[in-house]
This record gives structure tokens, sequence and C-alpha cells, in this order.
């Protein structure tokens, strides 16, 4: 059985996938074109979730299982992924707690105006910018899976009411209310901080654009950690534009890196985060350990963790 990942691994973790699964060839390159004249007899690949699956297809008629790295498999849904019998799973899970202490970080810094108080000190000018409080603030999530979740119980105790919008409407001990998505228009009007959590699904493509956020109040902030196809970037920076919205803070952009001459380095009421939302000292070891364990669980026939559903992209 043999696993490519494309990505380095040291020697001690590549061992570490040896020992696991007694047998198996286990095979790390630094790029794709690295890996890719080696996965002819693949039965697995790792990779990235914004990398080319394509290609991989074509040079491996055996696989039978991709992994992603990340938690992102929108560029791995090809027309022959969703054709061929090859299980899809991705690191759902992992960057939870990561994401979610960095969307506070964000959200308090919005509030609190740090990034207006960073550039004065920058330039050593004394002046108090006009803060707000997190407190009794209304917070919609829209997207509540367990980024959502984790997201929501960190907020809640800052005296928060949280409006949750997700595919069905259920019970949960950190949500004030729960909407589904065609109720998007009423809980747009109501929310001081919107925060797009969503998966990227044909559903949720350009999920937020000038009407849903000619929808949201003037004093109110936008941040996306979720996917940046979820957002028309150009009604967003419209909407930052004419201050029908007062800031954003975003980790996801269309373009990444975020082109030099794009609007959103110019604008002080936007935060912007170099896709870093998700990324602490110790998620690697997290990724590697999941899909060690995927991988003894495939060598075993037994269901994996994470599988997606690749119909519904999630």
């Amino acid at each position: 059985m043999k696993l490519v990942i494309l990505n380095k691994i040291s020697e001690e973790k590549l061992t570490e996938f040896r020992n696991a699964v007694p047998g198996s060839v286990i095979e790390s390159y630094p790029s794709p074109c690295d890996a890719l004249s080696h996965v002819s007899d693949a039965d697995a690949i790792a990779m990235w979730g914004f990398q080319n699956v394509q290609p991989f297809l074509e040079a491996s008629p055996h696989v039978r299982w991709i992994h992603s790295l990340s938690d992102g498999v929108e560029h791995l849904l090809t027309k022959d992924m969703l054709k061929r019998p090859i299980i899809l799973t991705n690191s759902h899970g992992i960057h939870d707690h990561a994401v979610a202490d960095h969307t506070l970080a964000l959200l308090l810094s919005l509030v609190r105006c740090l990034p207006i108080m960073i550039r004065q000190q920058d330039q050593k000018i004394w002046k108090r910018p006009k803060t707000d409080s997190l407190y009794q603030k209304t917070v919609a999530i829209i997207g509540y899976g367990s980024i959502g979740k984790a997201i929501a119980q960190r907020i809640k105790g800052f005296n928060t009411k949280i409006l949750a919008v997700k595919k069905h409407i259920s019970d949960d001990p950190f949500t004030d209310q729960v909407y589904t998505a065609d109720q998007i228009k009423d809980v747009l009007p109501k929310a001081d901080i919107t925060i797009a959590a969503l998966p990227s699904t044909p559903e949720t493509n350009e999920f937020f654009g000038k009407k849903e956020f000619s929808l949201m109040k003037k004093t109110s902030f936008f941040i996306n950690i979720a996917r940046a196809s979820v957002v028309n970037e150009n009604a967003l920076v419209e909407a930052l534009s004419e201050h029908r919205i007062a800031g954003a803070a975003l980790d996801v952009f269309e373009k990444e890196p975020l082109p030099e001459n794009h609007p959103f380095w110019s604008m002080e009421n936007v935060i912007i985060s170099p896709h870093s939302a998700s990324f602490t000292p110790d998620s690697w070891n997290h990724v590697l350990e999941l899909l060690k364990n995927n991988f003894i669980a495939f060598s075993k026939g037994e269901k994996l963790t994470n599988e997606i559903n690749k119909t519904k992209g999630y």
C-alpha cells in the first residue's frame, strides 16, 4: 500500500507512518511537480486543498483515497473526482480552536480600534479613537459548524447575543436564536458583528453580495474566516468605501497573496490577516496525526474520519 504526501515530511514522521502500517510505502515530496511522476502506483495521496488535483487523478489510475491536508476541498472536487469512486477526506476539526481564537482577536481589534492605535503609535500620535465594547452586542455567525460553535463558545462570555445560521435548526447552549440560510435577510439587520464561517460549496458561492451588505447596520463589522468564495469581494469593497458598514477583518481573499494595488491595503477600516487564522506551532503535528490514523483505517478497510460528501462539498 502506497501513500504519497505532497508536502515535505521529516524522516522521523515518515518512519512513524511506516511503522503504523507495516509493509507500506510512504513518500513525501516538497512540491507537486516533484510528486507527480511518483503517483502512478499510489493507493492514496495527501495534498493541500488549494492544489490542482487533476494532473494527479490522470497520473494515478489506481488511487482510492485523497486526503486534504487543510479543511478546504473545493479545488479538489473536479468532474473527474466526482465521477471516480475515490474517497475524499479533509483535516476538519484540527484548526477549530486556532481559528476561533483568531476570530476573537480580529473581533476585539475592530471593536477596540487597535489598528488605528497601532498606526498612531508608528507616527507617535497621541489621539484617543472612538472605541466600542463587545458587551451585549448581537453577533451573527453565518455557518454554524464546529468552527462556528468554537467562536460562539468564546464570545458568549462577553454577554453577547448570538444568532446562528445553519442548515437545520436545533438547540445549542451558546446561541440565543438559530436561523436557516433562507432567513438571512432577517438576521443581518439585527447584527452588530457578522462572522462568515461557511464552507465553500456551490450553494454558498458569493453568499455575501451587494444585497446582503446593504442589509447590515452602518455601524456593523464583517469578519470572514471562511473562504474567499463566499463573499463578492467587489461588493465588499464598495460597502466599505461608501461606509455602508463600519469595517471588516478578512483572513481570506480572492487572490492570495493580496495584490499590492488592492483597495483593502489602503482602507483604514479593514484588518488584513494573511490567511493565517488556522496556524499554530502544533497544528501541523495534529494534521499529520489525523492523516496517520486515517491511513491505518484505510489499510484495514475501515471508515475514515472526515469523509466528504462529494456531491454536497463538505
